[in-house]
């Protein structure tokens, strides 16, 4: 929504001088109202004005102001704004054009990608999101999302562009120092006498409730009407009469105008009849004007904006004192959240209703003021300033805001009865108002002259007064008595004095210390009571809870101990002077940070599940809270008035907020993606991205044109593709991601205004990222299977060097076993040899029929068995035991033989093709089987025993199987038969040739199990060369 342009007596005329194509019947120097009449006229008001300025008026002074200068990035001398269908706003100033999303400026030098046709720009507006540009040396430019038409040279307006204007039936328009421009849907086209409108600089404009315009052109006001059937327009001249600056919509359908010759004056189009308009401003002058949305006249008195009310006087005014930008005022603006922009020689400022709204104080009032609720909604505001107490003495805002003074000064403690009275205490005395009527009450000696702290009266009305210096002093029954007849309450100070819905009276002091008497018992609680608010500052009786504040905390009593309550997010509420708990439940505190509403829900859930902190909704600077709350006197600092409306008092400003009408901003905000930027360039967001290789850094900047509260906006974004959930960002602008891979990516971001409500659906850009060649499919390929060939290469080198130490290992016994071998045959069985030859001889010389012949014989023959079982160890000794044939054959052979002496079955099964192995090992292995074959023919009284080998799957497995006895526990746990070898060896062998004994026995049978891998029984020399 945009609000009528200034009107400006100095401004129009500067920029057609600066025009070189300016007409020559434009005026050769500013215009200014310095007739005589307009001299009488002036005159006349400030007589006026002087008188109603004496007049009582309302004490409110809400609108809060913030300035943008060229420090923040900001235009000077903006001639033109706009906002456009995203909520941005637009600059058109001597520099150039500028952009301002509520939290920066930036200068565009291109709009949508497209550059501008010049830099010195002086109008602009929005339709939509196309963006018209009028430039102060004539031409118009047309830009929109991938398109952009120049209307320059003689194809364009001629002269300084002014101001866009769209009447409601869509048709655009252009201000300019050569006359009037339409655009008839391909260019543009001067308004000429043939329309019906005189030639010559027109500036300014007026936008009738009917749909028609008022123009003001150098020879009269000119009023534009549509013609039937032709699509055209004609214009009638209403007013003769030249020097017309301009006008505003008042109301009733009238137009408030400036003339060089008569100043202001009320204008009805459809009459023709002008009625005379006066300020009551105290006479100053007026350089520009302009009427907000809302109706309300804005002045320009060339030292300070000033804002009228419904009688013209000033109501609140802006200058550079107090933070206004300028003194020249040169455009304004409304946009859709209702805030007022204003541009001036320096700067740019927004105007807005804050949700707190502040009273204008008398001059002089210096001290911290105070608070205290009254009948019919009105409050008091108490003064307590040694200096300045009897020039500014307590006065009284009315619900309407009129303020009214009081005989009551130095105050500085206040207190409301249950039924209305009110009472004031201070160095200048003691007041009871009860019923419009008020009444000094006589302190003791020793009390007066002396500051007051706190007041609080108790259920059988006792007055509790606590007096800095003199403690705790009570009037029961006309009588005054030290601590209220309880000594140990007579000192100290106490800086706070409350009473509760039990009647009992509370006393808040220094250091975490809060005494309470019930039923003339004295009670004290400090920190071993769970106290933790440090000096105690505010107490009050809520509905179902009684509250204290304090300058490092909040809590609340339970009836035997206090539970302190945080802020979620910020921890204390620190310096809580004032709590007001309404009707709802709802409960409102002020401290240090401003104002802050806790819900009653909240705080029953926090209650009943004692949490240690709840969420609260801030009312702080940016809502019009200005300076701090009393940390000692007087308090309490927040009080509800009778019509519902709370009131704070802080260092430098009372004001008030209505808790059943906050105002909200329904709107959520547009969010904008800006730029995409990598390390090496910025790509503007738009259609997809697609971007190169490898992007160590990734930055997206966003923004949200939320321009009421901008620091407050929330925003969260997620990178579909690579986040699994929204991100919170906070009130940050940019998103970063680093390293991301190759692929497709969608970023999303949202925002929520300052009350929370959420854009409807994401802003979003898509996004590819191209893969290098090391990041494509086909070379993580290529590595996958180099990877698993180096493995490959690398278990067969391992295999092969473990098959060349078992081979040298093995080579190593073969050799030590042969050195025995020649050492027993060559020793010990040459020995026994010898000894059996010469028992032979003994035994021949012995009778036939000789018992010793017959013993003789069968020593022989055993010894005989042993040379032969020598042999065979021998044998085995020096060389392998398989010297024919596999495995698989010297095994069946050797079960075979077994089962031959005697009657057990005996099976062998070969499955899989026997390989070559390295003798060493095939010896170790035949020796297992052979052990394991004869224990089962032995020793396992088995029917039936089986022999197994098989060598599928790059494994051999031998297996001796039998359906006998099995082989006791004990044997089993010790492993082996104590004085027997068998099954030791058979591990040792096993682990000699590289491969694992498992022995599986029950009583039903036993499974002597060997495995081992083929590769590492083969001979070292085939691994070699593999």
């Amino acid at each position: 929504m945009r609000m009528a342009v200034l009107r400006s007596s100095i401004l129009p005329w500067l920029l057609a001088l600066a025009t070189a194509s300016a007409p020559a019947s434009a005026p050769a120097g500013p215009r200014q109202p310095e007739s005589r009449v307009a001299n009488e006229a002036a005159n006349e008001a400030a007589r006026r004005s002087s008188q109603d300025v004496a007049a009582p008026a309302p004490a409110r002074a809400t609108l809060q102001n913030t300035s943008w200068t060229r420090k923040d990035g900001a235009p000077a001398n903006v001639f033109s704004m706009a906002q456009d269908g995203n909520g941005l706003l637009w600059f058109a100033a001597t520099d150039g054009l500028y952009s301002f999303d509520g939290a920066r400026f930036l200068r565009q030098r291109a709009v949508y990608g497209h550059p501008l046709h010049a830099q010195a720009t002086t109008a602009v507006t929005a339709v939509g999101e196309t963006i018209w540009v009028g430039y102060q040396f004539g031409g118009i430019s047309r830009f929109e999302h991938g398109a952009v038409r120049h209307y320059t040279g003689k194809n364009g307006p001629q002269g300084a562009i002014y101001h866009f204007i769209q009447l409601p039936d869509g048709s655009l328009w252009a201000t300019g120092s050569r006359g009037l421009h339409r655009f008839d849907g391909e260019d543009w086209r001067l308004v000429t006498p043939a329309d019906g409108l005189s030639e010559g600089l027109v500036m300014f404009h007026t936008v009738l409730p009917d749909g028609s315009m008022l123009v003001y052109a150098p020879d009269g006001i000119y009023r534009s009407a549509r013609k039937a059937g032709s699509g055209g327009y004609t214009f009638t001249r209403v007013l003769d009469e030249p020097g017309v600056d301009g006008g505003d919509l008042w109301k009733d359908g009238q137009v408030l105008i400036n003339s060089r010759a008569h100043g202001l004056r009320l204008f009805d189009p459809a009459s023709g009849r002008l009625a005379p308009f006066q300020l009551r401003n105290g006479g100053l002058p007026m350089h520009t004007y302009t009427v907000d949305h809302r109706g309300r006249l804005w002045v320009n008195t060339g030292d300070a904006l000033q804002l009228l009310d419904e009688a013209r006087r000033p109501l609140q005014q802006f200058m550079p004192a107090n933070g206004f930008s300028g003194k020249t005022m040169t455009t304004a603006l409304t946009d859709r959240e209702g805030n007022l922009w204003f541009a001036t020689e320096n700067g740019v400022d927004r105007v807005r209703e804050p949700r707190l709204a502040t009273i204008a104080l008398p001059t002089g009032l210096t001290g911290p003021p105070g608070v205290v609720a009254g009948d019919d909604g009105a409050v008091w505001v108490i003064n307590f300033h040694h200096e300045n107490a009897f020039r500014v003495p307590t006065f009284i805002v009315d619900a309407d805001g009129t303020r009214r003074d009081t005989g009551i000064h130095r105050v500085s403690a206040t207190h409301s009865q249950a039924d209305g009275t009110l009472w004031f205490a201070g160095d200048g005395g003691l007041w009871r108002v009860r019923k419009g009527e008020t009444t000094r009450v006589a302190l003791p000696g020793e009390l007066a002259g002396r500051t007051v702290q706190a007041i609080t009266t108790g259920p059988d009305g006792d007055l509790w007064l606590s007096v800095v210096g003199k403690g705790i002093h009570a009037l029961r029954r006309g009588a005054w008595s030290a601590g209220g007849g309880h000594p140990e309450l007579a000192m100290p100070t106490a800086i706070s004095l409350s009473a509760d819905r039990a009647g009992r009276i509370w006393l808040g002091y220094p250091d975490n210390r809060i005494a309470m008497l019930e039923n003339g018992v004295v009670r004290q609680f400090d920190g071993k009571d769970g106290l933790a608010v440090g000096n105690t500052l505010a107490m009050v009786q809520g509905r179902d809870r009684f509250w204290i504040g304090g300058d490092r905390g909040l809590a609340w009593f339970d009836g035997k101990r206090f539970a302190a309550l945080g802020e979620r997010g910020r921890g204390s509420f620190y310096g809580v002077s004032g709590i007001v708990e309404r009707g709802n439940g709802e409960l409102w505190l002020h401290d240090t940070s401003g104002l802050a509403r806790l819900d009653a829900p909240a705080l029953a859930a926090a209650a009943g599940q004692r949490l240690p902190d709840v969420a609260a909704e801030r009312f702080d600077h940016l809502d019009g809270h200005r300076g701090m709350p009393a940390q000692i006197r007087p308090l309490p600092s927040l009080v509800q008035a009778t019509d519902g409306r709370l009131w704070y008092a802080t260092s430098s400003s009372v004001g008030y907020i209505d808790p059943a009408a906050i105002p909200r901003n329904p709107r959520p905000p547009t969010v904008l993606i800006g730029a995409v930027r990598t390390d090496e360039r910025a790509y503007p967001a738009g259609a997809a991205l697609a971007l190169p290789a490898r992007v160590p850094r990734l930055e997206i900047d966003f923004t949200a044109t939320a321009l009421s509260m901008p620091e407050r906006v929330r925003f969260r974004y997620r990178l579909v593709g690579q986040d699994g959930a929204w991100r919170d960002a906070g009130g940050l602008r940019q998103a970063v991601y680093t390293n991301l891979a190759p692929g497709a990516y969608t970023f999303e971001v949202i925002a929520a205004n300052e009350d929370g409500v959420w854009s409807p659906r994401p802003a979003s850009v898509a996004l590819s990222i191209e893969a290098a060649f090391t990041q494509t499919l086909w070379f993580k390929l290529a590595c996958a299977l180099a990877a698993v060939a180096a493995i490959w290469l690398l278990h067969r080198w391992r295999l092969a060097r473990v098959a060349a130490r078992l081979h040298n290992d093995l080579k190593v016994r073969m050799l030590e076993r042969e050195r025995i071998a020649r050492t027993l045959h060559d020793t010990f069985l040459q020995s026994v040899q010898s000894l059996v030859l010469r028992m032979h001889v003994l035994m021949h010389k012995l009778p036939d029929q000789s018992a010793v012949r017959a013993e003789a014989e069968e020593v022989l023959a055993r010894a005989e068995r042993v040379m032969d079982e020598g042999r065979d160890r021998v044998r085995q000794l020096r060389g392998p035991a398989v010297r024919e044939g596999s495995l698989a054959q010297a095994l069946t052979e050797a079960g075979r033989e077994f089962a031959a002496s005697g009657g057990t079955g005996f099976v062998a099964q070969v499955d899989g093709r026997p390989p070559e192995l390295a003798p060493e090992v095939e010896d170790e292995l035949f020796t297992i089987g052979r052990e394991a074959l004869a224990n089962a023919f032995r020793h396992a009284a088995a029917a039936k025993v089986a022999l197994q080998l098989d060598y599928r799957g790059g494994m051999l497995r031998l297996a001796v199987i039998d359906d006998g006895c099995g082989i006791p526990r004990d044997i089993l746990a010790r492993g082996a038969r104590a004085g027997h070898w068998g099954l030791p060896g058979m591990r040792e062998r096993a682990h000699l040739a590289g491969a694992s004994l498992e022995i599986d026995s029950t009583p039903r049978g036993t499974t002597v199990r060997v495995t081992m891998p083929l590769a590492a029984g083969t001979p070292a020399r085939d691994l070699h060369t593999a």
